[in-house]
């Protein structure tokens, strides 16, 4: 099993989705914001392997994530905090850059030769690779997409985030057509 898409989408889930704006800013103000934020990714990640709970591999992969993502997320404020407001959508991208190397290294070593066991439906449906990755592109095309333009466009003039969710919407409704129509060609 490929491991490091499931990851991926609960990196990406927690950082964008689930991160509302009250825990960015607590973030930026206290160390206590990073470590309830790494919290959340820890839960997703926990969660989404919850058929390999039994393995030591996974506990200790959950725990390198979240530390790290502690670390990172840590280094990522204080950079902010010392840098000019133009260098932002750098450390954006080289913060995000680093959680998934950790996330690729941790996947490509510690949990490369999982193995869902497929005896129900649903695990069937869960360990269809086309199913995450329809989730972790739609993520990516709402979420992730959004923010990194306003990130992008924040550096050049700043504005206040607010959420582009017609944009959304349309990216949504290409991928989901696309998989769609992936899946009845199958």
């Amino acid at each position: 099993m490929e491991v490091i898409s499931y990851l991926f989408l609960t990196h990406f889930l927690a950082d964008y989705p689930f991160q509302p704006g009250w825990l960015v800013e607590y973030k930026k103000q206290s160390f206590l914001g990073v470590v309830l934020h790494s919290a959340v990714h820890l839960l997703f990640a926990t969660l989404i392997l919850f058929p390999f709970w039994g393995l030591w591999q996974v506990w200790l992969s959950v725990g390198i994530i979240f530390v790290t993502h502690v670390a990172i997320d840590q280094t990522k404020v204080f950079l902010e905090k010392n840098s000019p407001k133009q260098t932002y959508f750098t450390i954006y991208a080289l913060d995000q850059f680093t959680h998934l190397a950790v996330i690729s290294m941790v996947s490509l070593t510690l949990m490369r030769d999982l193995i869902f066991p497929s005896v129900s439906a649903f695990m069937q449906i869960f360990s269809d690779r086309t199913v995450i990755h329809f989730f972790l592109v739609l993520v990516l095309v709402t979420y992730v997409y959004d923010i990194t333009v306003w990130t992008y466009q924040n550096t050049k003039k700043p504005h206040p985030y607010k959420r582009n969710y017609s944009g959304m919407a349309r990216n949504a409704l290409i991928v989901s057509i696309t998989f769609v129509l992936y899946w009845i060609s199958r």
